[in-house]
């Protein structure tokens, strides 16, 4: 009997082996996808140029109070250096100056002041000296320079020729208009 059981065995296990073998063999895996390529980065956004006079730099330098027995200025500019603008009060007279260095290829004839209430131009004539400059001649009422001293951060000041001048509104402004006040 015990031969009987290992030839039954033996059948058994070789039915198993033949029908393992009919087992279908396992699938390959699937190719990896093709990575599809990132797109470029699109280019950063072109910032456009500032095209309001409120957007524009202000330019270099600081504000400056002088005074001497004759006059006060509030002097515009980089340390060290000519003033770029001066707001003078002679008190001789009570008048207001206003210089601004030129060196433009015409005469000016007037200057453009610009604050955030009110725009004026005014007659400016030349004044001689080892710096060529315009100067224009306010009373110290005008308007416009309680706009310059109330304008919103800055003041613009234009003189056909050269360069626009942006300067911070400070207190030397109104420091200089209130001395001949």
């Amino acid at each position: 009997m015990r031969k009987c059981w290992l030839l039954a065995g033996g059948m058994i296990a070789a039915t198993g082996l033949g029908l393992a073998g009919c087992v279908a063999p396992t699938p390959e895996p699937a190719p990896a996808p093709v990575p599809i390529p990132a797109p470029a980065p699109s280019p950063p956004p072109v910032v456009p140029a500032p095209t309001g006079w409120m957007d524009q730099p202000l330019t270099p330098g600081d504000w400056h109070y002088v005074a001497d027995a004759n006059a006060t200025r509030a002097l515009f500019g980089p340390a060290r250096s000519d003033a770029r603008f001066t707001v003078a009060c002679e008190r001789t007279n009570r008048q207001i100056k206003l210089w601004r260095p030129f060196v433009g290829q015409a005469a000016a004839t007037s200057m453009t002041i610009t604050t955030t209430e009110a725009v004026k131009t005014v007659p400016v004539t030349a004044a001689g000296g080892p710096m060529p400059q315009v100067v224009a001649t306010l009373a110290p009422y005008d308007p416009i320079l309680d706009a310059m001293i109330f304008s919103r951060g800055r003041i613009a000041i234009q003189v056909a020729g050269s360069e626009t001048l942006y300067l911070p509104s400070w207190s030397e402004i109104a420091r200089v208009v209130e001395d001949c006040r």
